[in-house]
Order: C-alpha cells, then structure tokens, then sequence
C-alpha cells in the first residue's frame, strides 16, 4: 500500500481523535472509548486476550498510571486497495 498525502484538515482531525482516545483512557470515560471500537474489537497485550466488552469493563477500573501523553505520532493515510480473487477451478464463462 502507499501512502497517501493527507491535508491538513485531515492530519488535524486524526491528531485530536488520537488524543481523544488517550485522554479517555486516562480518565476512564467508557462512553467515548466505545465510540471508538468495532463491535467485533479484539486486544491482545502480554498475556491476556480482551473482547470489547472485556475492554471496556477494563477502561472503567482506576488507571494504574497518571499524566498519560503521547510523544512523536506519525499520522499515516494509506491508499485504499481492492483485491478481487477468483477461486481455482470456478468456470468464468
């Protein structure tokens, strides 16, 4: 995949959603942390394995760490690409 140029407005909205996500980590605000998850959102981290619902049972608890920041995020937009693939065998006509 290649990379795509994104505009400003563009980089703007990922950066605030990226600290979004964060500050809401750090302050256990569980209603905008699903906002951000799929339905079928799986996270893996040393040893343990958390569904969504897990995750966000997970967010809700104290935070073991205060003062959580970000340091050198790099925004990256990558080219949508479509992959068609006919299955060995399957008649075409």
């Amino acid at each position: 995949m290649n990379d795509v140029k994104p505009s400003s407005e563009d980089l703007a909205i990922l950066e605030q959603l990226n600290n979004d996500y964060v500050q809401s980590d750090q302050h256990n605000d569980v209603k905008r942390i699903s906002e951000f998850l799929a339905e079928d959102f799986i996270v893996q981290t040393p040893g343990v394995t958390r569904n969504r619902a897990e995750f966000l049972e997970y967010i809700a608890k104290p935070r073991p760490f205060k003062d959580l920041s970000v340091h050198d995020v790099k925004i990256r937009i990558l080219r949508p690409c479509l992959r068609s693939c006919v299955p060995s065998g399957q008649d075409d006509r």
